[in-house]
């Protein structure tokens, strides 16, 4: 999911998928047709965002059995997706050190699944905290629903910023998050720092769009 100002940046990420050998036709990518600014971490239009991001989710968990949702800052270095499917769990999920990350995640369909992401949607809604978004509304709510399983995925493997830029851990990545920097901006000049940008329309030409 998009809006004009990060468009690139999720060309980019679709570009290294297709790169990677990922099909596609498997991706669905969502158009905010009202944003037309980048929205900075913790601003009262990221949360706004991110409450739209558990929506569109959990429509798609209504349409598929499993839906892997992937944040835009995300550069692929292989096809990944047998060995994440072969994970078991409610969700399956990147490690951001501090929580679990809403930003590369599995999801499986099920009662379970459904009353997470109904939950976090609550809470974010409910919020009178404007700085938090999705990943907190989420490691708050998921461990008061009983019955439900989260693994996570191996750092080195699914690494985020931090780890895989700033400690260096690079050999064994499948995907690198570019996050632990605030702005757009940054991010994008820390992927052509590291030769990672393509924002070329090959891959996003050949997806799924829809206009929200």
């Amino acid at each position: 999911m998009t809006n004009d100002a990060q468009l690139p940046m999720m060309k980019n990420m679709l570009n290294s998928a297709m790169h990677a050998g990922i099909p596609m036709n498997l991706f669905h990518c969502y158009l905010l047709d009202s944003q037309k600014e980048v929205a900075v971490y913790g601003s009262s239009q990221f949360n706004s965002i991110t409450l739209k991001k558990l929506e569109v989710i959990k429509m798609n968990m209504a349409l598929d059995r499993e839906v892997l949702w992937v944040d835009n800052d995300i550069v692929f270095f292989e096809n990944c997706l047998e060995d994440v499917l072969s994970k078991r769990g409610n969700f399956v999920m990147q490690d951001d050190l501090w929580g679990v990350c809403t930003g590369f995640f599995l999801a499986r369909g099920g009662a379970f699944s459904l009353s997470v992401l109904q939950k976090s949607i609550d809470w974010l809604t409910r919020s009178t905290n404007k700085r938090v978004n999705d990943q907190h509304a989420f490691n708050r709510v998921y461990p008061q629903v009983v019955g439900i399983i989260v693994t996570k995925l191996s750092t080195e493997e699914y690494p985020n910023g931090e780890i895989y830029f700033n400690k260096g851990l690079m050999s064994k990545a499948k995907i690198v998050h570019c996050n632990y920097l605030i702005t757009t901006a940054e991010k994008v000049q820390r992927f052509k720092d590291h030769g990672m940008w393509d924002e070329s329309d090959t891959a996003f030409e050949k997806t799924n769009r829809y206009l929200l």
